[in-house]
This record gives C-alpha cells, structure tokens and sequence, in this order.
C-alpha cells in the first residue's frame, strides 16, 4: 500500500533514501508525492492523465522549492489541465532573476568561450536585469517575458532576440536545477522572435574580378591583409579565424582550427590556397600567419577592416558589403558550381543545413539557367501528354 501523509518540509528532509526508490503519497492532493531515490535525492511530484494515459511532472527540490509552494504549483498546472477559466498564478518562490542569473553564469561560463561570456553579461546587465530582474524565476510567466521582450524589441529587436535565447536557456536550467518547477515550463516558450531582414551580400563573378585586380594593385602597399583577404575567400573561414590563424593549425592539406565559433574543426585546402600559404610560409617569422604590427601579435581587427572598407571602395562593389560576406561568397559560388547545400555547408562547418541555407545567395544567371533547365523540362513533360492525346485520336 502507498505511503501518505501530509507532505511537509520537515517530512522532505527527514526522508531518508532506501534500497529502491519510493514515494510518499500526499494526504490531502491527490496526485502530489515526494519522490525519495536511493542516492538520497528528493524531489516534488504531481502525476495526472491526460488522454487517458499517465504523465508526471517535477515540481522542484526540498532543499529549494517549500512544500506549500509546490503544491500550489501542482493545483496551478492541474487548473492549467483542466481549462477550466483563468489558469492559477504560479506562488512566488526561487531565487530572483538577478540572483539566480548569478549563479547561472558561475556555473555555465566556465565552458564558454570569452567573446559569449562578455555578449552574455552585457545583455543582462544592460537590458535583461533592469528590467525583470526582480522576479522569481519560479513564478515568472510568459506574460512577464514577453512584455520585457516587446518592450525591448519596439528599441532593439535584434537585441531582443538575442535576450529571448539568453533567458530561454537560463529557464532550462533554472528548471534543470530544481529553482523552478517543471510542471511551469519555459516561459520563453511560445514568444515570436522578430523577423530580421537577411543579411549578406552576393559578391558575383564580377564583383570578384574587381576584387582581385585592386587586391594585386595593393598586394606591395599591404601584402598582409591582400592575402589574409583573399585566404577568407578561398577556405569560407570567419574574419576572427583567420585573423588569428597559427602556423601550428597549417597542415599540409588542411587547417586546424583549435579555436573556431562551434568548437575545434579542419578546413580542408584548395591548390589556391595551398600555394597562398606556401609563399607566406616562406618569409613566415614567428607564430602568427598573418602577424599584425607587432611580430608577438596577429593581425588586428580593426587594420583589416579599415584594409576591406578602402578596398571595396576601389574596387567599386556593393557599398554595404562585409568582410563576413566573403564567407557568404565561398558557400554561394559552391552551390553556384553543382555542390550540394550539405557539402557547402560541411565546407563552412555549419552543424545545421538551416544556417548554411541563410548563407548561399545566387546570381541572376544561375537562377536564370535553373528556370531555363525547369521550363524545357516542363515543356517536355506537356508535349508527351499532346503526344499521347493525338495518338488516342
């Protein structure tokens, strides 16, 4: 027979584990239990139907969530089941926002790479914890996120979708660690993010040519970033990759990335770009290929940037066009030359064929050829059918 009684705090932390798990039912909620596991973890439980068959959902922990706001949170999500009127609010318990943001760095950050640490802290100290900081995340609803989200957004709405995936994980593991109740779920769920207007531009043929007679124009005034310019441009890589490339990541047929936006990864070489780094390996004095003014630093941002914006000018392409749109250019002339979406996306090392879909641009001749190559086929197909009509006749 099932255990029961009133669930209390002082019962959750008397609870001692046994062999197996076990439960200890709720007296007065049907349904709410404690859950005793043999390592010793204890944590709140609410089972119920739904369509006939049996769900579960956590509530939190003992040593974080109180008895009496676990089960207001378990009557609140039974409220939500049922649809019956206006769902219950969720009780005010957990951690602040800005408390538990704290925390939430503490913990995560040490895998993160500098550049998401510092986009991280910026969000929440400029925009996210001003604004709903005070809220519990046990309790915070969608309603609270999605007003602090269209709010920021009518400003930044950029910056309100990079918040939005900021405070979606930081819910996951609020939930994760037992500071707010599964049976709650995400607030950040179910809020549109704001649709952004593509970026990148198309660098065609002939924006390549045009590119490559001023970079030879410009090769003796400034032969690094000629070169460091033209590697984007051969290997897809990002502006950040290669202006940091080591002489220890350049491998006979490839590069080996130990510091890349997804983590390590080899960039396969073309002859063009085996010969580039051939001729550079030659005069190559310390650990930078592409060394900056100083022979113990790379090559700086800002130098290459101002080298791309003087460039693009001269060489009279697309006036808004980025250094990061050279990537664009390798996975677009790919395409553009019969690989397939998955291999330029494998070429670029994008883990979703999504981002590599946001990535290719083709020119008017390619789509022009593609309609072409669509239309006779079509034609074809409608002269079989005029074909077998006379015959029928």
């Amino acid at each position: 027979m099932a255990e029961r009684a009133r669930l209390s705090d002082a019962l959750a932390l008397a609870a001692r584990p046994r062999e197996r798990e076990y439960a200890v039912h709720d007296a007065a909620l049907p349904g709410f239990m404690l859950r005793v596991q043999p390592n010793g973890a204890r944590s709140w439980v609410f089972r119920f139907r739904r369509d006939g068959k049996p769900r579960r959902v956590t509530l939190g922990k003992p040593e974080t969530v109180k008895a009496g706001d676990a089960r207001a949170a378990a009557l609140a999500f039974l409220a939500r089941e049922k649809g019956g009127g206006s769902p219950a609010p969720l009780p005010a318990f957990g951690p602040t926002l800005a408390k538990f943001a704290a925390e939430y760095v503490e913990r995560r950050s040490p895998s993160w790479k500098p550049s998401t640490l510092k986009a991280t802290m910026s969000y929440l100290d400029s925009a996210i914890l001003p604004a709903i900081g005070h809220l519990r995340v046990g309790s915070a609803g969608r309603a609270d996120i999605a007003r602090f989200f269209h709010e920021y957004g009518r400003r930044k709405p950029g910056g309100a979708n990079r918040s939005h995936d900021i405070l979606r994980n930081m819910f996951d593991y609020a939930i994760a660690w037992g500071h707010r109740p599964e049976a709650a779920g995400n607030p950040c769920i179910g809020i549109v993010r704001y649709r952004r207007p593509p970026r990148g531009r198309l660098l065609g043929a002939e924006d390549l040519a045009k590119l490559g007679a001023v970079l030879r124009r410009r090769e003796a005034d400034n032969p690094v970033c000629v070169a460091a310019v033209r590697l984007l441009l051969l290997t897809g890589c990002r502006p950040g990759e290669i202006r940091g490339l080591r002489w220890c990541e350049v491998k006979a047929d490839r590069l080996t990335l130990t510091d890349a936006k997804t983590g390590p990864r080899h960039v396969l070489l073309g002859k063009a770009a085996r010969e580039l780094l051939e001729g550079l390996a030659d005069t190559a004095c310390g650990e930078w290929v592409f060394p900056g003014r100083g022979e113990d630093e790379p090559l700086d941002r800002n130098d290459l940037w101002t080298f791309w914006i003087r460039t693009r000018r001269e060489a009279g392409i697309v006036a808004d066009a980025r250094l990061h749109d050279l990537r664009h250019a390798h996975a677009s002339h790919a395409v553009m030359n019969g690989e397939s979406l998955h291999v330029a996306g494998r070429l670029l090392g994008h883990r979703r064929a999504s981002t590599t879909n946001r990535y290719v641009h083709l020119d008017d001749a390619t789509l022009g050829e593609a309609a072409e190559r669509v239309a006779l086929a079509v034609q074809r197909k409608l002269r079989q059918g005029d074909a077998g009509g006379n015959r029928a006749a």
